[in-house]
């Protein structure tokens, strides 16, 4: 197994220990009433470098936000699980035992998620809607990434300690429909219009891998200095946003593949000693850097902070989810109170609070 997915697992069996049975979503509470906060004054002042090479200098709180409706504080739009329950709608379907809480999106009939018997045990599967748990593809596999029409899934198949096999499944039939060996392990990290997007972790760097027609050809190098091995790559764009570092900076790198290379088109950077879990709007012209609670606009540069009481972090492993181009569900990591579910404008940076008391909630992707 990967280690994001070594720490989704320890990170879910944590969070399932602190939740009774009798635990209900934000959908099953009474409504409460809204709460707007006040704009934090901006902390520090980021750097936004164009990638023609013009780097402007601009202070958050320099940046007018764009208008946007009032946040709605209706229950959540993308599917979240509260202890060994998977919410999604009016669905409520309990997760059986050695199922991992993370699931990786929806597909026809269920969610797609990974079964973890026993250690050294992992496989994809699909999650029905009755409760039952479908196994798809061989078995030591991980990586579990769903391709933009969710019709298939790359996986990561351990063939040895040290080499594997990428393996397409068709999701509906459960069968591979092409295997490709490799002399390594990649990390896969996202498929969208451009490819199969991964990361090969040397003992050196980070290689990022991109795959253009993933069970045709091979998975093909891009040069990306600094690359730290964290990447978004939303299924309905070509876009993807990834993680560099350079000295002290990390910055948020949104680009495209243009002709067999990275073409970067916007990048952020800010002093931060911390790894960044980039995630990117799914239309690709958002981006938010969840340490800074910022959202960065890719075509303008505006930038909007996202209006959350003061104090509150944004836990960004496992990172906030989009419902869609415009509003954000996050939760907080507030010291000494529970953390709190919020539904965010990406617009204008306003936040609404959900529910009050999130502790065991974790948010899955749509």
């Amino acid at each position: 197994m990967t280690d994001t997915e070594t720490r989704l697992r320890d990170y879910l069996q944590t969070q399932a220990a602190t939740v009774p049975d009798s635990a209900q979503g934000p959908g099953l509470e009474p409504a409460t009433r809204r709460r707007n906060w006040p704009a934090l004054a901006a902390a520090a002042t980021i750097a936004l470098v164009l990638a023609v090479g013009v780097s402007l200098v601009t202070r958050l709180s320099g940046n007018a936000p764009e208008p946007a409706e009032p946040v709605p504080t209706t229950a959540p739009t993308i599917p979240y699980t509260v202890g060994a329950t998977l919410h999604d709608g009016d669905q409520r379907v309990r997760i059986p035992k050695g199922i991992d809480g993370f699931f990786f999106g929806r597909v026809h009939g269920g969610w797609l998620g990974m079964s973890l018997p026993e250690p050294g045990q992992f496989q994809a599967g699909v999650l029905n809607a009755n409760g039952t748990f479908r196994l798809i593809g061989p078995q030591r596999s991980g990586g579990t990434t769903l391709s933009p029409d969710r019709k298939q899934v790359a996986v990561m198949h351990y063939r040895t300690a040290t080499e594997g096999d990428i393996v397409i499944v068709d999701i509906a039939s459960g069968k591979a429909v092409s295997t490709t060996p490799l002399s390594y392990q990649p990390t896969l990290l996202g498929w969208n219009r451009s490819g199969l997007w991964m990361a090969n972790e040397t003992a050196t760097t980070n290689e990022l891998l991109v795959w253009p027609q993933p069970g045709s050809g091979r998975p093909e190098h891009l040069d990306a200095a600094g690359f730290e091995g964290a990447l978004s790559a939303p299924p309905d764009t070509d876009a993807i946003v990834l993680t560099t570092k350079t000295g002290n900076d990390r910055c948020l790198k949104a680009a495209v593949l243009r002709d067999g290379a990275l073409k970067v088109l916007r990048q952020y950077c800010d002093a931060d000693a911390n790894t960044l879990y980039p995630v990117m709007s799914p239309d690709g012209r958002k981006i938010v850097n969840s340490r800074g609670k910022v959202v960065f606009d890719v075509r303008s540069g505006k930038t909007a902070k996202l209006q959350l009481p003061a104090g509150d972090e944004v836990t960004d492993f496992p990172q906030p989810q989009f419902e869609d181009a415009n509003r954000l569900i996050l939760l907080s990591a507030p010291p000494r109170k529970p953390p709190a579910l919020y539904r965010c404008d990406v617009r204008s940076g306003e936040c609404a609070v959900l529910q009050k008391n999130a502790t065991g909630m974790t948010l899955q992707m749509p």
